[in-house]
């Protein structure tokens, strides 16, 4: 589900101005937050970060939940964050974490991925969300792999190749 519309700095500054407010009231305006009990500066951190990353979220696809919590935003913050900004739809319900494992694993998965998709094409950005590596990452690996044949630029073609 797309945003309701896109957010803004402006957004941001307001979404936090009030737990800026409730800080300064109980810290006396002094700077230094390291006796936060309620965690009040953390939260104006993470909807800040959250908001940040809800502008992009669009162009990456996907939950906006899987997104946030992806990069730490605590849960409530994602909730709210979700609630205020998407349209009506988006689950907030955080989904299923599964540990990725090691980066060996993920390597051996994806190539056993290659395999099950043998003469299939695809491109980058569809291996590297299939990977979960980055788009740089997957690059460089295709390079050395035996199991993807560049087509032409970005796009590669499955199957076990024998140099």
């Amino acid at each position: 589900m797309p945003l309701i519309k896109p957010i803004t700095n402006e957004m941001v500054r307001e979404e936090t101005a009030p737990l800026w407010v409730e800080l300064r009231e109980k810290h006396g305006g002094e700077y230094d937050f390291s006796d936060d009990p309620e965690g009040i500066h953390a939260r104006i951190n993470a909807t800040t970060h959250g908001m940040g990353i809800l502008m992009s979220w669009e162009r990456h696809g996907g939950l906006a939940m899987t997104r946030l919590r992806s990069f730490g935003i605590p849960l409530d913050v994602a909730k709210h964050l979700i609630k205020m900004y998407c349209e009506k739809g988006e689950p907030v319900d955080e989904q299923e974490h599964v540990p990725k494992g090691s980066r060996a694993n993920q390597y051996k998965e994806f190539e056993r991925w290659a395999q099950e998709h043998d003469s299939e094409q695809f491109t980058t950005l569809q291996l590297a969300e299939q990977s979960g590596f980055s788009t740089a990452t997957i690059r460089k690996y295709i390079k050395t792999s035996h199991y993807f044949t560049k087509i032409k630029s970005g796009l590669y073609e499955c199957g076990y190749r024998r140099d």
